[in-house]
């Protein structure tokens, strides 16, 4: 059925629309950015319908990452209405979250596309198992200087570096040293910014120059994918961020963290069919 719809300009844009329902709906929800729906898919649908592109990974996270910036704007200012962003925590790791998210780029740009599927499908399933199991406290309020450090360069070099809002990191963090889960996702959702804006930027620059990318593409950012998954998942993140409230977040976390994980299993399979881990060469 999805090979059917990427045989024509029609059903691309249909599937797009579609990555962006769910991409913002899972953002809002989840606090998770939606990019690691948002990577997948669009590397699956550059792949079959541009085959010449050998930077469909690299377009894919550069294109993740430019819609997360809308996508995060209004989940965090969903999440701001009802009082659970903590602005303090925010500008504690702001610096390192933006350190770290410019790194994360300089290192995608140096790996080649199969190298990034083995990279994001690993961080797949690292995150799915992060979903499954209970988050245990370890502390209340932000650690040293040291620590905030540690964890701001982290959250933002593994995001930016395959395209992700942070909330998959940034949420277990904060809810492991005492903040509640809807307080965790509120924060993150913000934190998605810090992470998004630095890393689309660098992933346009980087890509400016390099050969065979998708056509209308700004550097590593495809147009028409941000165009069509924004228009989509910057309503559904509102619309995910107050289903949040009414729902049992924990089973959906369960079940989330299955799925994350069936799907970095694929994409680590498909990385080392595809050509194994290595840098890009000159």
């Amino acid at each position: 059925m999805l090979d059917f719809l990427l045989s024509n300009p029609a059903g691309i844009t249909i599937v797009l629309l579609l990555t962006g329902a769910s991409a913002g709906f899972v953002a809002g929800l989840l606090g998770v950015g939606g990019g690691i729906i948002m990577v997948p898919l669009v590397s699956y649908i550059l792949t079959h319908t541009q085959p010449d592109v050998i930077t469909s990974m690299h377009s894919a996270i550069g294109t993740s990452l430019a819609v997360i910036i809308p996508t995060s704007i209004l989940s965090a200012r969903t999440h701001m209405s009802l009082g659970n962003v903590d602005f303090m925590v925010v500008r504690k790791l702001a610096l390192f979250v933006f350190i770290g998210a410019c790194g994360g780029a300089i290192v995608a740009s140096q790996l080649d596309n199969s190298s990034l599927k083995i990279l994001f499908g690993s961080l797949c399933i690292g995150f799915g198992v992060i979903f499954l199991i209970r988050i245990f406290i370890i502390g209340y309020g932000l650690p040293n200087i040291f620590i905030r450090a540690l964890i701001g360069v982290i959250v933002g070099l593994l995001s930016s570096l395959v395209g992700i809002g942070g909330g998959s990191l940034m949420v277990p963090a904060l809810t492991s040293f005492g903040w509640t889960m809807h307080r965790a996702v509120g924060t993150a959702s913000l934190v998605g910014l810090v992470i998004a804006i630095p890393g689309m930027i660098s992933f346009i620059l980087m890509g400016l120059d390099v050969p065979a990318r998708p056509t209308y593409s700004l550097g590593f950012v495809w147009l028409p994918g941000v165009i069509c998954i924004a228009s989509t998942s910057f309503f559904m993140a509102g619309v995910g961020a107050r289903t949040a409230y009414k729902t049992n977040r924990e089973l959906l976390r369960k079940i989330f963290g299955i799925v994350l994980s069936i799907v970095g299993i694929r994409l680590v399979y498909s990385g080392y069919v595809a050509g194994g881990f290595s840098f890009l060469t000159g």
